[in-house]
């Protein structure tokens, strides 16, 4: 098989689990009351154990401003909220608050474990794989 073979087999496979991974989004974000893109916010901030704005800006590829109207929304349903670093006042990062935390808890509970451990070590594998070639 010649490279150009694999380049079209490589490509139609990532564009795939592109596609699979707007439908789990979607299906994560069904029934729900918050945007998809605070749900992820909120599954972003339990990944990093907060996050700055500007990180939050930097992710979404949005401004400031948009990150400000997204977390005061969240902050209102008492989801996050704003925690000044010790070290530098200054510097404020987004937690998730303990509601919050159980918000994402629960937009699990939708799958069943065991497909969650299975999906969870393919995509880990896959990762693994493509930081060996990058």
């Amino acid at each position: 098989m010649s490279n150009t073979n694999y380049v079209e087999i490589i490509m139609k496979e990532m564009l795939e689990i592109q596609h699979k991974s707007k439908m789990f989004v979607n299906l994560l974000s069904e029934g729900e009351s918050l945007s998809q893109n605070q749900l992820i916010l909120l599954i972003q901030l339990k990944i990093n154990r907060g996050m700055k704005p500007t990180e939050i800006a930097e992710f979404f590829s949005v401004t400031p401003g948009a990150v400000t109207s997204m977390c005061d929304k969240l902050e209102k349903l008492n989801l996050v909220h704003r925690i000044r670093e010790d070290d530098d006042r200054r510097v404020v990062k987004m937690k998730l608050t303990d509601k919050g935390e159980v918000q994402v808890q629960e937009i699990f509970l939708k799958f069943p474990q065991e497909k969650l451990t299975e999906i969870a070590e393919v995509l880990f594998n896959v990762n693994q794989l493509m930081k060996n070639i990058f």
